[in-house]
């Protein structure tokens, strides 16, 4: 099976999965903190923004609830069904611009210039081949505006990388199937933009210092001041240049060059 129609599959299978798991620990709760602050630090009520792997939806919930106008692209059409009966009976519900399956790859449909920001929250490293995701950034910088941001999620390869912080692809079973998953540096993600015609402005560790605390120690963490000290100190080290890429995820922040 093409990796893409295995995603899709896998991504289908997993709809309840994937919509609870910014909830399910006082870690992935953080996680959805530390990039929902960011959009809302650069992304101004009412702009448009078109979420390419938008999974169920969650940060398009989110758009939409500052008066965004969102459209929604997945390769799971179970996903974006997850999505728009959720907001059927939304207020929000007439800001969603569109809900379509298609993948980050076959875009001409979205008009040029079209978007203030856009959301890569999982296609480039879901994408494993470099001509996949050049054409997914071909396809951002053309949709969006000359002043337009775009939001991207990229894996790292530590600590899975065997002592090693090259990119690699590793794979990831969910769903019953083997997922691949492209995982890079920060310093590989910068010219993976870079060379798609994208400065960088900011990356952000999500996991961070968190990586190396046991499992046990942080499902402790559930009252309301535990989880705000939490966030507090992954935020603060989140950020810091020696530390940037020693997590499983980190979040990048670029525009138009």
């Amino acid at each position: 099976m093409p990796y893409r129609q295995t995603i899709a599959a896998a991504y289908d299978a997993g709809v309840e999965e994937e919509y609870n798991r910014l909830n399910e620990t006082p870690l992935r709760e953080a996680e959805y903190q530390l990039i929902v602050e960011l959009l809302d630090e650069y992304i101004p009520k009412s702009s448009v923004v078109i979420d390419i792997g938008s999974g169920p939806g969650r940060y398009a919930e989110n758009l939409l609830q500052r008066n965004c106008r969102v459209g929604v692209i997945d390769l799971s059409a179970r996903s974006l069904k997850a999505f728009s009966d959720r907001m059927e009976d939304s207020c929000n519900s007439d800001n969603i611009i569109f809900n379509r399956v298609s993948c980050a790859t076959q875009l001409d449909w979205v008009d040029d210039c079209s978007a203030d920001a856009i959301l890569l929250m999982g296609p480039l490293y879901h994408l494993v081949s470099d001509e996949h995701r050049n054409l997914t950034l071909a396809n951002c910088r053309r949709i969006l505006k000359p002043d337009g941001l775009l939001f991207t999620v990229f894996l790292s390869p530590f600590p899975i990388g065997n002592g090693g912080l090259e990119a690699i692809i590793t794979h990831t079973h969910f769903q019953g199937m083997d997922v691949p998953q492209f995982r890079c540096m920060p310093g590989d993600a910068k010219k993976i933009m870079k060379n798609n015609g994208f400065e960088t402005l900011r990356i952000r560790n999500i996991e961070g210092i968190a990586s190396f605390m046991p499992t046990e120690t942080i499902n402790e963490i559930t009252t309301p001041n535990k989880k705000s000290d939490f966030l507090n100190t992954l935020r603060k080290t989140s950020e810091e240049r020696e530390r940037l890429g020693i997590t499983h995820q980190f979040f990048v922040i670029s525009k138009p060059a």
